[in-house]
Parts: structure tokens; sequence; C-alpha cells
């Protein structure tokens, strides 16, 4: 069964078109795409400056930031290219198994996927704030990254709806459908409910865990280019490290239980990094390199601070960017 709305639902090229000149986009070039629930919205950012963000809205529009002759052309011809994605057309001239170092850095596709959704937030924050805020600023910090460094062509996936295993596919297929060289699924960690403990913040009852803290890095053996996911994780891991940060064990299956959450072999234990096999689909369902990122863990009071923090958003968006320049510019074997 088809993902996308009945053919009357779409909109064709000519409105495409009439909505790009209407809007007047200029150095920020929109693509959106809306699907019958899930509804799944994908943002491709082409800055001039490198200054703005996304920002997302109800209605799943994404809010111009400058005009230009260039930019209009620019955003002409990806509101097009759009369209015809939603109709089932190839546009993509380079095919999904492409490797990003055969690319220019301005045509390597990132894929930014924001964990969770509005309606399934994910973790809840020791201070109470939905796990899907968290990844969503994350996200866009490190698109701003990402497209500053030259990688233009990055974009952000944004899930509406209930976060169900279909959806999740659909996450995949956009990934796919675009041709993408490479799969970062943004989230940040945290515990089974039933471990939590309550605590007082600004007159309320919220529920937290110290005991853990620190990063994850995911990748899926079922994955088709999963040693090309694994030397990423790798790129990743080491550049987080050198940042400052470090990562957790505590999904470690050799180590502990589940009673804290998912437990998985622990794939690299100098860096962090589980393998998921078959339990996260945006993994193993993407045709390029995919790797599921936790930033850390927010339901531990301290480093929830922290990772609220600008500084710590700037710190792991150029940890990423540089991450993504090695990985595309050298696929040498990790030990």
């Amino acid at each position: 069964m088809s993902p996308y709305p009945p053919s009357g639902a779409l909109p064709s090229l000519k409105i495409a078109q009439d909505l790009a000149k209407a809007h007047g986009w200029g150095d920020y070039g929109t693509e959106i795409m809306d699907t019958q629930a899930p509804q799944v919205s994908s943002s491709r950012i082409v800055p001039r400056f490198g200054a703005g963000l996304v920002q997302p809205r109800h209605d799943a529009r994404v809010l111009p930031m400058r005009s230009s002759k260039k930019g209009k052309a620019m955003a002409r011809r990806i509101a097009i290219s759009f369209a015809a994605v939603a109709m089932g057309i190839s546009c993509i001239a380079t095919d999904a198994s492409a490797t990003c170092k055969f690319k220019a850095k301005k045509d390597v596709i990132v894929i930014l996927d924001v964990g969770h959704t509005d309606k399934g937030s994910g973790q809840i924050s020791a201070r109470g704030i939905k796990e899907y805020d968290f990844n969503m600023k994350l996200a866009q910090r490190v698109l701003e990254e990402l497209t500053t460094t030259g990688f233009i062509s990055t974009q952000i996936i944004v899930t509406s709806g209930p976060n169900t295993h279909e959806s999740r596919l659909q996450r995949s297929k956009r990934a796919n459908d675009l041709g993408a060289d490479l799969f970062i699924s943004v989230h940040h960690d945290g515990v089974k409910n039933e471990t939590l403990m309550p605590w007082q913040y600004n007159g309320k009852t919220h529920w937290f865990l110290d005991k853990f803290e620190g990063f994850s890095l995911w990748v899926s053996q079922k994955n088709n280019k999963y040693e090309e996911s694994l030397s990423f994780a790798k790129t990743l891991a080491d550049q987080l490290m050198a940042s400052g940060l470090k990562f957790t064990t505590h999904h470690d299956e050799l180590t502990n239980t589940a009673k804290y959450g998912r437990i998985a072999p622990l794939v690299d234990r100098e860096r962090g990094i589980y393998d998921a096999s078959d339990n996260i689909a945006v993994l193993y369902e993407s045709r390029m390199p995919a790797v599921l990122f936790e930033a850390g863990m927010i339901v531990n009071r301290a480093e929830e601070q922290v990772l609220s923090s600008p500084a710590r958003r700037a710190a792991v968006a150029k940890a990423v960017a540089e991450a993504v320049e090695r990985f595309c510019a050298v696929r040498a074997p990790q030990t």
C-alpha cells in the first residue's frame, strides 16, 4: 500500500512552482512534503551565509529567511523536485548505494532524522521536557553546522503523528528515495520509567535518575552498508570524545540487565558503539550508512542542563560536521 495520499491530494509541479514564487524563497531553499498519517517533512536548506535554522510550524511549512535571484531559482528547482518525489518520480541522479567519497561536498546528502514525533515524544527529561524537543533543537544546530561547513544538501526529516513502526519505516523510505549518502538519527537517552525517582522542581513532581550519563551510538548489522555505518560511528565517537564527551556503557548486555532499558552487544568498547541488530528500523531499512546517535541522558539532572545549553549543542554539532567531513574524505579501515 502506498504511503502517499491519492494522486488528487498531491501537489502538482505547477503548484510547487507557484508556491516557490509566491513565497519568494531565496537563499534558503526549502523542501517540504506531507504524507497521510504519519506525516513526514523533509527540509533542505541551502544557505548563502550559513546563519539560519529551520523554523517548523504546525502546518509543516518552513519560513524562508532571505531572498535572492539565485535563491529563488534554487527554491523553484527544489520545489519541483520535491513534488516529483511525492508522486513517486525519481529526481535523484545518484543511486542510493553511491558513497559520498565520490561526490563534491555540496552534493553529499546527509539526512538528519529528528527522533520521535510531536505526538510520540520519547523520554521525558528530569525537568519535564520532551525528548522530541531536545532532538529537534540539536538536529537544527547540526544542520546549521553542516551547511556552514559546505554540506548544503543536508536535509532534516521530521515526522508528525504517532511514533509507530510504520512511521519509522517512512523515515528510511524518504532517505532511500532521496538517494542519501548518510543517515543520522538524532536522539537523547533515558531509562525505563519504573527505575526513575521523584523530585520537586518548580513546585512540581518530576522524575530522574542520575546513575548514568554520556552518549551512545547504534548501528545495525542488518544494514546493507554495515561496515560503512560502523566506520562513521567510530569517526563520530572519536570526534565527540575529542570534544571532551564520554560515552555510556549502561546498555552493555555483558555487564548490565534490561532493568534500566535496552541492552545490546557493545561492538566497540573504546567508543560506546552498540549493535541494534533488528531492533531499530531506521538503521536496517536505510540503504546507506546509518547511525543512531543518543546525545546524552536527559533523565540525569546535571547532564540534562548541559544538554540544554547552546554551548553543548554547538560542540556536538561541530563534532558531527567534522566526522562527516572525515568520513566522506577517506574510508580507510579503522581499528
